[in-house]
């Protein structure tokens, strides 16, 4: 059977799509091609919601069946045409069974040029108060550290040379089975071969629980110096507002021990913009923490309220108001980024080439996940090289060397 595939969301659900797709069948490029259309949906906000049902009318014009997965069908079921295959996300490993397929997307790894993710979990554990993704993917259900192991082995014999793991909350990872994510992070670096291992977003919640032994487990060389902790707000009756089940010194104190012990790492962040009860005041807390902790990647996100969550109704800042304070944060990371690239420049280390970039280009990653783009690069191979200068997003180095 060929399939064609589109995938939308977060790197968990690109991954499991991926997957359920070359269980299919044959993956081909054009839908005209294909036997039957998959698409992985996302619903995270209204307008990421908007443009899935869009797609997917587009995509019907083609004739073929369609299969629907991910949080679409998982959380906004009642959306989707009665001609179409919806799949939730809880029902990911049994999907072989419910499409009639000769095999099992929890048999497949996806791995694009040198890069394989692995979902490890599904779910989380928290409750926020806006979250819809939480209503799409349920509690938290880890899958066994044996599975995981035997896709990373399955992935370094395909030649990949970066490993990530992902779920909602990796940090959350293991506690419905009895073990924890440091010891998948042990177990993972313990497999012989050269690659990387890049540790997906965790919940400061979570991780203030593990946070000696997963600082322990990061000091391994193999574990990319990269920590994607969403904090969401920099005031503390927002972060309640939101029901994160921490305050800004917690996530401080995270960011502060791994710091102490990585210095050059990459600190990735999360910030809602505009979330009811926000106004000028909590808004200047979140610019305070910003300018404190300068992560060096800050995704923002305007607030959009999603329904069937407590925050769906509850009274927002006008959009005008919205608007200048996500102008404002902006401005500030861009300072901050340019700022540490400024430091960069003239530098010389070791990067890995996972994978391709934009126009020709070859992304490259330091041990502490600094992205590098290159030139005629060979994907999978180590390089010296030495920064020269820097885009708006990302540094820009040569080669001096081979690594061997």
């Amino acid at each position: 059977m060929k399939v064609y595939l589109e995938a939308y969301g977060c790197s968990q659900n690109i991954a499991e799509t991926n997957m359920l797709g070359q269980a299919m069948g044959e993956i081909v490029s054009r839908p005209e091609e294909a036997d039957v259309i998959l698409i992985g949906t996302c619903v995270v906000i209204e307008h990421t919601e908007n443009r899935m049902l869009r797609r997917i009318e587009e995509l019907k014009r083609y004739g073929k069946k369609i299969v629907v997965y991910g949080c679409l069908p998982s959380a906004r079921k009642e959306l989707l045409d009665i001609d179409v295959v919806p799949i939730a996300t809880w029902e990911f490993e049994m999907a072989g069974e419910i499409l009639n397929l000769d095999r099992s997307p929890m048999d497949e790894v996806f791995i694009w040029d040198a890069v394989a993710t692995i979902p490890i979990a599904n779910g989380c554990l928290g409750q926020c108060t806006y979250c819809i993704t939480r209503l799409a993917r349920g509690r938290v259900k880890s899958r066994s550290k044996e599975w995981i192991l035997r896709l990373v082995k399955k992935a370094l014999e395909q030649r990949a040379v970066e490993i990530r793991i992902s779920a909602q909350d990796t940090a959350a990872y293991g506690r419905d089975i009895g073990t924890e994510l440091a010891e998948l992070i042990n177990s993972i670096t313990a497999i012989p071969g050269k690659f990387y291992l890049r540790v997906g977003m965790m919940e400061p919640r979570e991780t203030l629980r593990i946070l000696p032994e997963l600082i322990d487990a990061y000091s391994n060389p193999k574990v990319y110096k990269f920590l994607h902790l969403p904090v969401q707000s920099g005031d503390n009756e927002i972060l309640h507002r939101m029901n994160r089940g921490y305050k800004v010194e917690d996530f401080i104190k995270i960011v502060r021990n791994f710091r102490q012990r990585f210095p050059e790492m990459t600190l990735s962040t999360d910030i809602i913009v505009g979330f009811p009860g926000e106004n000028d005041e909590s808004f200047e807390n979140t610019m305070k923490l910003i300018k404190e902790i300068k992560p060096e990647i800050l995704n923002i996100t305007r607030f959009s309220p999603r329904p069937k969550t407590p925050a769906y109704k509850w009274k927002r800042p006008s959009t005008n108001k919205v608007k200048e304070w996500s102008q404002k944060l902006a401005a500030l990371h861009m300072e901050n980024m340019h700022k540490r690239f400024e430091s960069m420049l003239g530098k010389e280390f070791k990067v890995i080439v996972p994978s391709r970039g934009k126009r020709g280009k070859y992304l490259a990653r330091s041990q502490n996940y600094e992205p590098v783009v290159l030139d005629n690069a060979v994907i999978g191979r180590e390089y010296i090289i030495r920064i020269t200068h820097y885009e708006k997003s990302h540094l820009v180095g040569k080669i001096l060397e081979n690594e061997a």
